[in-house]
């Protein structure tokens, strides 16, 4: 059969039967997870038409289903000490062969976890002055004094933007300024201003740090591997930002940060604190950042997996409502 005749009857085949979806689940290790409960569904614009298929994994974590679907396709994995995993947005033009993790429920623990990004309307952290040295404690959930209630500073952030100019023709502007004629001239830049800002991070600390961790499970309850690494961490980082671009917070990433560093007087660490940031930093250039983490006030535990029923920040604290581990 000719190549063509061979896409020609496959393209017909798809349309009549469907695409595969196939998905291997395994555990944290890349152990395979036999007897997971599993979902495949063929999801329609009305639910009623959509087609689900369930099931258990086999031996070597598999399970596959064939269908058709108008919008995407979504695979769901779970097991008994196990976190869940839910891939959602699949492509319903084309097979899917995925491996899917379910890291294992090990020993969940008590942290202080926070994330700015909950909430109607989020809690971001403003740059209050350009170009200083801003420590945030992580334990505290606070700028360090004199700017907040902090007294250690676990992380520093240096900000500093430039006004480039007006969104908007000076007409529109004109407009603008009507509309809003109780605003300042520094809210209205806020508004319709075009930014450019950097910001800096930075660790007081000999040895303290962060490491920008990529086995990141976007579709898992447990984002990140459930301890900090040994080592990898580098000093600072930077960011660039623009309010007039597309948005730089990247996709699929976290970072682990040790903090709190005490040396022996050969200069080997005796004692650090570690936490994670789940997801990429979040800068604005009008001024803040956002960004959720999740920090072990015990020292020298490199342990991260929270417990979402013990969180030490109290309950009525904005951001504190962190149902992830």
């Amino acid at each position: 059969m000719k190549p063509m005749l061979i896409i020609a009857a496959f393209s017909f085949w798809s349309a009549l039967f469907g695409y595969e979806a196939k998905m291997r689940v395994v555990d944290d290790t890349g152990a395979p997870v036999q007897g997971a409960n599993v979902a495949i569904e063929f999801v329609a614009p009305r639910q009623e038409q959509s087609v689900i298929y369930r099931g258990t994994t086999e031996k070597e974590g598999t399970f596959s289903a064939q269908g058709q679907s108008m919008l995407e396709v979504y695979m769901e994995a779970k097991k008994t000490g196990h976190y869940d995993a839910r891939v959602y947005g699949l492509s319903p033009k084309k097979d899917h062969d995925l491996v899917v993790v379910i890291p294992r429920i090990l020993n969940p623990v008590p942290l202080h976890a926070w994330d700015s990004r909950l909430g109607r309307s989020g809690r971001a952290l403003h740059f209050t002055v350009q170009n200083e040295w801003l420590g945030y404690d992580f334990e505290i959930g606070d700028w360090v004094s004199p700017r907040g209630k902090g007294k250690v500073a676990d992380i520093r952030f240096r900000f500093r933007n430039r006004f480039k100019g007006w969104k908007h023709s000076d007409k529109d502007m004109a407009n603008n300024r009507r509309v809003n004629s109780g605003a300042s001239e520094d809210e209205i830049r806020g508004i319709y201003g075009k930014w450019d800002a950097e910001m800096d991070i930075s660790f007081p600390g000999e040895k303290e740090g962060l490491c920008e961790e990529t086995r990141f499970l976007e579709y898992s309850q447990l984002k990140l591997p459930h301890n900090a690494p040994a080592e990898g961490y580098v000093p600072t980082w930077r960011y660039t930002s623009s309010s007039y671009s597309p948005r730089t917070a990247r996709e699929n990433v976290g970072f682990f940060l040790r903090t709190r560093v005490k040396l022996d007087e050969k200069g080997k660490i005796v004692s650090a604190n570690y936490a994670k940031v789940v997801g990429d930093f979040q800068v604005d250039a009008r001024g803040f950042v956002m960004f959720g983490y999740y920090f072990n006030p015990v020292a020298n535990d490199r342990n991260l997996e929270f417990d979402p029923k013990k969180n030490l920040f109290p309950a009525n604290l904005p951001g504190a409502n962190v149902s992830d581990p």
